[in-house]
């Protein structure tokens, strides 16, 4: 019983794992917050990152099934 998750490229340089891609054994209640926070990041950093699970965008708060698939992207800006 797991959850799939996939780093953006310029997450995976800051998080403890320095991993693409993880595997987090699911749990009942298990957010895609609390593995964001698991691998060292901030609820400020938090706010500047998609969730998106099963290849719809998600609220980070809300609570993860098993066998989902979970990806946090960053929004990139230029001008």
């Amino acid at each position: 019983m797991a959850v799939q998750v996939k780093w953006f490229p310029t997450l995976v340089k800051r998080m403890k794992s320095r991993q693409d891609r993880t595997e987090v054994a699911w749990q009942p209640g298990l957010t895609p917050h609390a593995i964001f926070r698991a691998e060292g990041f901030s609820d400020a950093d938090a706010e500047s990152v998609m969730v998106i699970v099963n290849d719809a965008q998600a609220d980070g708060k809300a609570e993860l099934r098993d066998g989902d698939r979970l990806e946090f992207l960053v929004s990139i800006q230029g001008g």
